[in-house]
């Protein structure tokens, strides 16, 4: 079972220091976050198992093989030591900025470095991920921004990742503007993190656009994971395929550890972590995490399909 518990592996109790985002509203359907008692048993946080745990013996065990794109062929090697460092330097970048245990953050990137180190980071600090795929127009992404309720976003402007429309080729933070403005009055997204080079000409609106590199590499590397209940929400998923589905799918921490362990044990009965990049493709475009997030706790090699976008720090 992923829950198990490593007893080298420290999390640390939450504590809800400050909050810049306001009075939080109550959006339907939306899971409160109460303090842990003493009767709610801790389980150990995800994160902790898919990077921390292989800190010891396996710290330069690749973790990441990426191969680059057309335009960018450079091949890197993550190993779990730098994918650790990254998680964290995310993970102290986003509750700095005020992100919270059992807020919502959205990430609309394609399956990259920096999606993996987001799905991660989020895990980490206990906040809740959902993929919003770059297929998606920008009416539905605002609905479903708006539903959410998130209050942070990554995007990504890059010619790399580009998605396509009627009217030509569009970058996700373009159509994430678009998507914004649509919502008007009913955002509650303060941060933007960009990925994408200072040398793109992207959009960015001032005191909430930042690009991912600039921000993120300021902040140490070392973040210990928050303890997690069983019953906090981890995890909100928009299932593909449902017409008139408005609302998404919220998997708590312990529902999320079991479809974890599902994903991995169907695919990969005997622990063969070999998964196709085409497959891990399939699945974060469905807006499903399981199978990266298994792929790690096992300490296999992610590697996406060659050209799905760049390396992180590229």
């Amino acid at each position: 079972m992923i829950g198990k518990t490593y007893d080298n592996v420290s999390i640390l109790p939450v504590a809800h220091a400050r909050q810049r985002f306001g009075q939080p509203v109550d959006y339907a359907g939306m899971s409160r976050i109460h303090p842990l008692t003493q009767y709610d048993p801790p389980v150990l946080n995800i994160s902790a198992l898919c990077v921390d745990r292989h800190l010891g013996d396996h710290a330069d065990r690749a973790a990441i093989s990426w191969h680059g794109t057309d335009a960018r062929p450079d091949r890197r090697t993550i190993s779990y030591r730098t994918l650790h460092e990254e998680v964290c330097r995310l993970a102290n970048a986003l509750t700095d900025q005020g992100v919270e245990r059992g807020d919502r953050v959205a990430i609309h990137l394609p399956l990259m470095v920096e999606s993996m180190v987001a799905v991660l980071a989020c895990i980490r600090i206990g906040a809740v991920h959902v993929v919003l795929g770059g297929d998606l127009d920008a009416p539905t992404l605002a609905e479903r921004l708006a539903e959410c309720g998130a209050v942070a976003v990554l995007t990504d402007h890059d010619t790399d990742g580009i998605i396509g429309d009627i009217t030509g080729h569009t970058s996700p933070k373009a159509m994430l503007d678009r998507a914004l403005a649509i919502i008007g009055s009913r955002c509650r997204v303060q941060l933007v993190l960009v990925v994408g080079t200072s040398g793109t000409d992207a959009p960015m609106k001032p005191g909430r656009d930042h690009y991912y590199d600039a921000m993120v590499d300021w902040y140490e590397p070392d973040f210990t994971p928050v303890v997690m209940s069983p019953d906090d929400p981890l995890f909100l998923l928009y299932p593909p395929g449902r017409s008139g589905r408005k609302r998404g799918v919220t998997y708590t921490a312990g529902r999320y550890s079991r479809l974890t362990t599902y994903a991995m044990e169907m695919l990969a009965p005997k622990g063969n972590v070999e998964i196709p990049g085409s497959l891990l493709d399939m699945a974060w475009n469905a807006g499903q995490t399981s199978l990266l997030v298994s792929m790690l706790a096992k300490g296999g090699t992610i590697m996406p399909p060659a050209g799905s976008a760049r390396p992180a720090g590229g």
